[in-house]
């Protein structure tokens, strides 16, 4: 019996042993969890203190380079990120992307926004990288023949410009449009495809060197209710712009700029952007960039925000009406 109890005494004793140094070793496991605890904290109030390096090339001094970038800003700035813009001019050339590269390298940006096509053109020519978010652009091959790039597309989808002439002019059920197959070959041809679902008629003639516009302008004479305007720098530019405008006169035949100085100008309507949202538009893209999504994998898109203009003027003289609440949501109305 006592070599029992003497048997139960020690284990008694060995467990009361064991949950002391339990108890001895605990205050050391909870300052090693502390410890822990605080030098994940302290890292990661270090990480969100570094401001990271956002390099930006802006194509011209225009204001609508101005808006985008302010847009862009305003919108990283609200999501908290804490960033250092070194911001470059590309202006006329002024600066060779080139030129400043070791600089750029040395700061090694997190991102690179590029705003104009001369300044993507260059960013994507020098940096492969290096994620870039590109916007003031018309050509998207420019970015998906990129492996580092996204963007806003400065164009709006055909689906929309059509909606939209429908709209406004419901009676237009030809459209007439003349392009630079060099430039424009596939849109016109999903343009086409586009207008019979919706129940319109395209009527496209294409043109290969400014000498061709006249002839085009005459074939649509008889061919169209509607003169679309596209982006296209052979067709639509400053120096064609008086002999399209006269034609559409001359022949009450309504025509669509591609922008609102062409409005201004005299032509019936215009589609516009809204430059400070397309900076937005690129600052979410940047974000996920930021986080750590592939700039490949943030697809590509269009403005989002719809404006137009309208030449009441030129409406009058072409005896059309417009409605009066499509007169009340234009972005911009000459009259």
């Amino acid at each position: 019996m006592a070599g029992r109890f003497a048997l139960r005494l020690r284990m008694h004793f060995n467990v009361l042993g064991k949950m002391n140094r339990a108890q001895m070793q605990m205050p050391v496991i909870f300052k090693m969890f502390f410890t822990c605890v605080f030098v994940l904290w302290t890292t990661a109030s270090a990480v969100s203190a570094i401001d990271l390096h956002i390099a930006v090339f802006v194509g011209h001094k225009e204001a609508p380079y101005k808006e985008v970038l302010a847009g862009f800003q305003k919108y990283l700035t609200e999501q908290k990120i804490s960033a250092i813009w070194d911001v470059y001019i590309i202006e006329s050339d002024i600066i060779q992307i080139s030129k400043i590269y070791p600089e750029i390298k040395k700061n090694k940006p997190r991102l690179i926004f590029a705003v104009g096509t001369t300044s993507t053109v260059e960013v994507l020519k020098t940096f492969v990288d290096v994620p870039v978010v590109a916007t003031l652009i018309l050509d998207e091959g420019i970015i998906t023949r990129a492996r580092n790039a996204t963007g806003v597309i400065l164009d709006f989808p055909i689906e929309t410009q059509f909606s939209w002439l429908k709209s406004i002019l419901p009676e237009a059920k030809t459209i007439g449009v003349i392009y630079n197959p060099a430039e424009n070959k596939e849109k016109i041809q999903l343009a086409k495809v586009i207008a019979g679902k919706m129940g319109l008629d395209l009527n496209p003639v294409p043109v290969y060197t400014p000498k061709d516009i006249p002839n085009a302008l005459k074939i649509l004479v008889k061919n169209a209710d509607i003169l679309w305007g596209i982006n296209d720098t052979l067709v639509f530019n400053p120096l064609t712009a008086k002999q399209i405008l006269l034609f559409s006169f001359r022949n009450q035949i309504p025509f669509c700029g591609p922008s609102s100085t062409w409005a201004k100008a005299g032509a019936l309507c215009s589609l516009e952007y809204d430059f400070l949202d397309i900076g937005v538009q690129c600052g979410e893209k940047a974000i996920e960039i930021i986080r750590g999504t592939k700039a490949t994998s943030v697809p590509l898109s269009f403005p989002r925000k719809f404006l137009y203009t309208l030449n009441l003027r030129t409406a009058n003289r072409m005896k059309i009406t417009f409605q009066e609440k499509y007169i009340r949501a234009a972005h911009q109305v000459f009259d």
